[in-house]
């Protein structure tokens, strides 16, 4: 399965990267130049320098680069070549862009008539604002997401990563399998696909819009208040750290009381403000093991780097080694969030940028289809 990826920052990369590791072939086209600024975001200068940043590395393990000019006219018939012998090409300009350049679907499906052919953009291919820029922030703030976030008073705030570029690279990753399978139903057919990060962000969020539609209420910024609406949950502040407690149902709201020893605290006028005072007087740690062992879902706050320590990570399917040769360093990194008996049992180097241009371009005319 070849995959020609045109995309560039993270939704993009980052689902075409989740594919790689799954198996398929995928073929980074890159403009000369380089001009996808996350190989030179995060990690160490010496990283950033040779163009494998932290961000980079995290969503290309196992891909090839190949650098050609879109602009130009070889670089476009060198591509097309490419293209023929391609199952899936993705792309992420702005609307209308690869047609402009002449590397569109219907370009495409005259050289392969059953590709798979997925554009991924802020707002979709149509509509008022599809043919305006957006990155994560901008759709965080569009889509309703930064409205609910943040504690009251405070003001909107974003999430503290990328989300939406994620969350639409998950969608991406979902159109192109969903495109497999429809392969498989019936062969031969070429397929457009859009994915708008918009839709996909706000479609994470029915059950707030259908509360809406139906109450004509909306949730605001709500700092940390459960989504089930219960005073036994929420985060609360400790001696030491801060703690996480989701009870939920009335049995873990049953069971919480029970673990604090406070049967009475249903009766309480203020339930939550009863709670922060229990506890304010026990470490974080201490909380989360006596409400862990009467089932009652709590956890103490971690940064990211006390969460990939924690023993329960020490053998996840998730996180393996990677090793970046060009720097004779190895960094534990993300490969596929679940685990699967065909995952990748390690994950394959970052191509240095173009560095598999002339052995992949050399190699078109015997993987052309017959």
């Amino acid at each position: 399965m070849r995959v020609l990826d045109l995309t560039h920052v993270l939704a993009g990369p980052y689902a075409t990267g989740q594919l790689a590791l799954m198996g398929a072939e995928v073929i980074r086209v890159e403009r000369p130049g380089g001009g996808d600024f996350v190989r030179r975001h995060g990690g160490t200068d010496e990283m950033r320098a040779a163009g494998l940043g932290a961000s980079f590395l995290s969503q290309n393990s196992g891909k090839r680069s190949v650098v050609l000019d879109l602009k130009d006219d070889a670089g476009r018939a060198r591509f097309l070549d490419l293209a023929e012998t391609a199952d899936i090409v993705v792309e992420n300009f702005r609307p209308g862009v690869v047609d402009r350049l002449g590397v569109g679907f219907e370009a495409i499906r005259g050289r392969r008539h059953d590709v798979i052919f997925a554009s991924l953009s802020g707002y979709g291919q149509e509509g008022p604002l599809s043919g305006r820029p957006a990155y994560d922030h901008i759709l965080q703030g569009i889509s309703g997401l930064m409205a609910m976030t943040g504690e009251p008073g405070g003001g909107p705030m974003r999430v503290g990563l990328p989300i939406v570029d994620y969350v639409a690279g998950q969608a991406l990753v979902q159109a192109l399998l969903g495109a497999l399978l429809q392969r498989a139903r019936r062969p031969g057919e070429a397929q457009r696909l859009s994915v708008s990060m918009l839709d996909a962000m706000t479609a994470f969020m029915g059950p707030y819009a259908i509360h809406h539609e139906t109450t004509g209420k909306l949730r605001g910024l709500e700092g940390n208040r459960a989504f089930a609406d219960t005073p036994y949950s929420g985060r609360f502040e400790t001696a030491e750290g801060a703690l996480v407690v989701t009870a939920n149902s009335p049995a873990q709201a049953a069971r919480l009381c029970e673990a604090l020893g406070r049967p009475d605290l249903p009766e309480a006028a203020d339930v939550a403000a009863e709670l922060a005072a229990i506890f304010r007087t026990r470490s974080a740690d201490h909380w989360e093991e006596v409400l862990s062992a009467a089932h009652v879902p709590a956890a103490r706050v971690r940064t990211l780097a006390e969460a990939l320590a924690h023993p329960q990570m020490a053998g996840s399917a998730t996180w393996k080694p990677l090793p970046v040769p060009q720097l004779g360093i190895t960094v534990r990194a993300p490969a596929l969030p679940f685990d699967a008996p065909w995952g990748p049992e390690r994950l394959a180097p970052v191509p240095e940028f173009g560095a598999d241009t002339d052995r992949v371009l050399a190699t078109l005319s015997e993987e052309a289809p017959t």
